[in-house]
């Protein structure tokens, strides 16, 4: 993955001189380059009345430092705008991951203290907490001269670096100045973020909101005539053979997706939420989501939530809290309760007692069971059909009945699948077969 760099020149005083500073940004953009193939660089920069100047998205380095040269007069003499600074970047860092997939570096170069009130300060670590996972890096280089060694904004500034995985330097002079940003060019640090380590990921229900706010629901469209779904490349979807599970589309490259396809997609590849997930389409990558009421989890022996039950029972009394595991799910919380229902006491397979609800383990394609309770004990029974109602005016395979009334439909000119996914195995059979050629189960 590519990784965007945004300098943001945070200077008042002289103590780094512009030829200084030009020829360091323009060692780091190159030498980078020659690595980071595809990466882009950015520059903010104030002026005197505060109103940014912000050069984005470019390869070149003599774009970045020309416009160094062309602001450097106009910038800012006395007052720092730090936390300006980073709610721009932020917010710009915040649009360009809805589109694209990547790392973000924001490199701070600052000599003066910010003297913003704390309300200030509270905002922006609010913003940090929700951009990092993206992930973004924040590396801080304070000038400062030879007798000053204490900062007022010392604390914030070490909390900056170390809640993004950053660093924080401390420079003196342009040799200790071109050190570092040597130093910079050799600087990785990806870690913990939603692409390496989701699981580890800790999000309140503020930041959900965020997160599910960036992201784009797909879309119905009135264009159905030979759209075809992105995974299994048919007009019906051979999971439920619905002929009104028109695929859905991605408003940005107009790839379709069955529901039952996707829900099974995003439970392999989510972000680290839940239900939110990258376009699959290579030429898109744009930041996707499902309802979601439709992922299940599964944990313990009877608890089964959706991703907002979750939000509204857990996430309000514990604000930080680890997602159940989310590896993803269900399948890895499910794939655990599978292995307890095989070995499990509490887990036995039984015909008595008052059913609870219904709940499938191993994913959508896995066994379905019903929850009842004897006694004290909680049982599972195993269903032999499908765990999932059928809405009205829904087919479902392993119905005779259904697939009687889908062949006479003509409501709406819709082509048959040319093969059928057994719901219990997941294997893939011809659409005439009557049972699973793997497990034998009614098709």
């Amino acid at each position: 993955m590519n990784e965007d760099i945004y300098f943001y020149l945070d200077l008042t005083k002289d103590m780094i001189k512009k030829k200084e500073l030009i020829k360091s940004i323009k060692y780091y953009i190159e030498e980078k380059n020659k690595v980071n193939i595809k990466g882009r660089y950015s520059l903010l920069i104030f002026q005197e009345e505060g109103n940014p100047i912000f050069i984005n998205d470019k390869k070149d380095s003599d774009i970045i430092t020309k416009s160094i040269e062309e602001n450097w007069k106009g910038r800012p003499k006395e007052q720092s705008y730090f936390e300006n600074g980073l709610f721009y970047i932020f917010s710009y860092i915040a649009e360009t991951v809805r589109r694209k997939a990547k790392y973000n570096r924001i490199i701070i170069i600052t000599d003066t203290p910010s003297d913003l009130s704390e309300d200030y300060q509270v905002a922006l670590f609010n913003l940090v907490s929700k951009i990092k996972n993206f992930p973004t890096f924040i590396d801080i280089i304070r000038v400062s001269s030879m007798d000053e060694r204490f900062f007022s904004d010392d604390v914030k500034l070490n909390m900056l670096a170390s809640d993004t995985k950053g660093g924080i330097f401390y420079i003196k002079d342009r040799k200790e100045f071109s050190d570092v940003i040597k130093k910079l060019v050799k600087t990785k640090q990806f870690l913990t973020t939603f692409i390496d380590k989701p699981d580890l990921i800790k999000i309140s229900k503020e930041d959900y909101f965020f997160y599910s706010h960036l992201a784009k629901s797909l879309k119905k469209t009135k264009n159905v005539e030979g759209l075809v779904c992105h995974f299994c490349h048919e007009e019906v979807c051979p999971i439920c053979t619905d002929i009104y599970d028109v695929p859905l589309v991605c408003e940005d490259c107009n790839s379709g997706f069955h529901k039952c396809c996707v829900t099974n997609y995003v439970i392999n590849n989510n972000i680290g939420i839940p239900n939110i997930f990258r376009c699959p389409n290579k030429d898109c990558d744009v930041l996707l989501k499902i309802d979601e009421d439709e992922i299940i989890e599964v944990s313990g022996e009877v608890e089964v939530s959706t991703v907002k039950e979750y939000l509204d029972e857990e996430i309000t009394e514990k604000f930080h809290k680890e997602l159940p595991k989310v590896k993803p799910l269900p399948i890895s919380a499910s794939n655990r309760e599978a292995e307890k229902s095989e070995k499990s006491e509490s887990l036995t397979i039984s015909s008595e007692g008052e059913p609870i609800k219904t709940i499938r383990i191993g994913g959508f394609f896995g066994k379905a069971y019903t929850v009842k309770k004897v006694g004290d004990k909680i049982v599972y029974e195993r269903v032999t059909q499908t765990a999932f109602k059928p809405n009205s005016g829904t087919n479902l395979p392993g119905n005779s009945t259904s697939r009687k009334s889908f062949s006479s439909i003509n409501e709406r000119e819709r082509k048959k699948p040319t093969f059928i996914i057994c719901q219990q195995c997941g294997t893939q059979n011809d659409f005439q077969q009557l049972k699973c050629s793997n497990c034998g189960f009614k098709l």
